[in-house]
């Protein structure tokens, strides 16, 4: 089974890909560019710090974004809506699985008694 921190890196990695490309596509391409580098920034911010508290949390306003805006993306398939909405709920899954991970390391064995 895929842990939640690798399977955050891959959705960050394919966003930042996806905004990539739509940059070239797009009506407001700034939007798309400023979507590609903030998604790529968050992923490596994310893999070169061990812990990942932050990194991970800031991968959340993106993620909830992505989501909750794919429905309303206009000349494009169903099917490429679907996989935003997919995708993006993905990725807020993983945010809160890293966060449920982290807390978890947290805990000390004397507080759990």
């Amino acid at each position: 089974m895929l842990s939640a921190r690798i399977a955050l890196i891959l959705t960050g990695l394919t966003f930042a890909i996806w905004e990539t490309v739509d940059i070239f596509q797009i009506e407001v391409p700034a939007v798309a560019a400023f979507f590609a580098v903030s998604f790529f920034g968050c992923t490596m911010w994310f893999w070169r710090r061990e812990s990942g508290g932050r990194a991970a949390i800031a991968f959340l306003p993106l993620f909830a974004i992505e989501a909750g805006s794919a429905p309303f993306w206009k000349h494009v398939m169903t099917e490429t809506k679907l996989a935003g909405i997919v995708l993006g709920t993905a990725g807020i899954a993983a945010v809160a699985g890293v966060a449920a991970t982290r807390r978890n390391a947290n805990r000390s064995p004397a507080a759990s008694t």
